[in-house]
């Protein structure tokens, strides 16, 4: 069995952004986090967001034999046995 994420496109991103717009609960000065599942939040830079080259890989699980889909940076897709297509993509850095 794969699994993929289906990775959000600039245009979703656009939409939320514009939902979030509306909501009136949010304004210029409202911070930006990450949930990243611990106990707290992570806070996003203004810097953290860039545009990069990535490549997809597949990965398989060696217990359960599971195929994973993921994406590495240019400069590590050969570590990581890419073999996809070179895509232009926006990142945002994990600074911790």
């Amino acid at each position: 069995m794969e699994h993929e994420v289906q990775t959000m496109t600039f245009k979703e991103l656009k939409d939320v952004v514009s939902k979030l717009e509306k909501n009136q609960h949010v304004n210029d000065k409202t911070k930006l986090f990450i949930d990243t599942g611990w106990d707290s939040v992570q806070e996003i830079d203004s810097e953290a967001v860039s545009v990069e080259t990535v490549m997809a890989f597949t990965i398989e699980d060696e217990l359960t034999k599971e195929q994973f889909k993921g994406y590495s940076l240019i400069e590590k897709a050969e570590k990581m046995g890419a073999d996809g297509e070179e895509e232009t993509v926006i990142i945002i850095r994990n600074l911790y």
